[in-house]
């Protein structure tokens, strides 16, 4: 297993949604989606921690705010995960390595904070 701290899609703006896209939503409810509760709230992100497989593929995160407080964390019962729904792996990324504990710390305050 390796983790990293990144800032890659960290660049979301707040969602304002347009007439159209609200009928759109309102539309595609229906349709499961695979992460409903990180829509809103990427605009948060201010960096990752990404946990990656023994394969190097993304396993879990943690959508850290400007504050350091989780806001989004994956997967979980409601959200597959933004960096687990890409085709990414560890090799794709250049950024500062952090240790198992320094995740683990972050993954239990993420799951306490978050109820998941």
């Amino acid at each position: 297993m390796q983790f990293i701290r990144t800032t890659k899609a960290t660049d979301w703006k707040r969602p304002i949604p347009s007439i159209v896209e609200r009928i759109e939503r309102a539309l595609l409810s229906f349709i499961p989606r695979a992460n409903p509760g990180y829509e809103s709230k990427l605009h948060l992100v201010h960096e990752w921690l990404i946990e990656f497989d023994d394969r190097g593929l993304p396993n879990r995160e943690i959508g850290i705010t400007k504050n350091g407080t989780p806001v989004i964390a994956g997967p979980n019962k409601e959200n597959y995960g933004f960096w687990l729904d890409t085709n990414m792996s560890i090799a794709d990324f250049c950024d500062t390595p952090i240790t198992r504990d320094e995740f683990e710390i972050a993954w239990k305050e993420a799951v306490e904070k978050l109820k998941f």
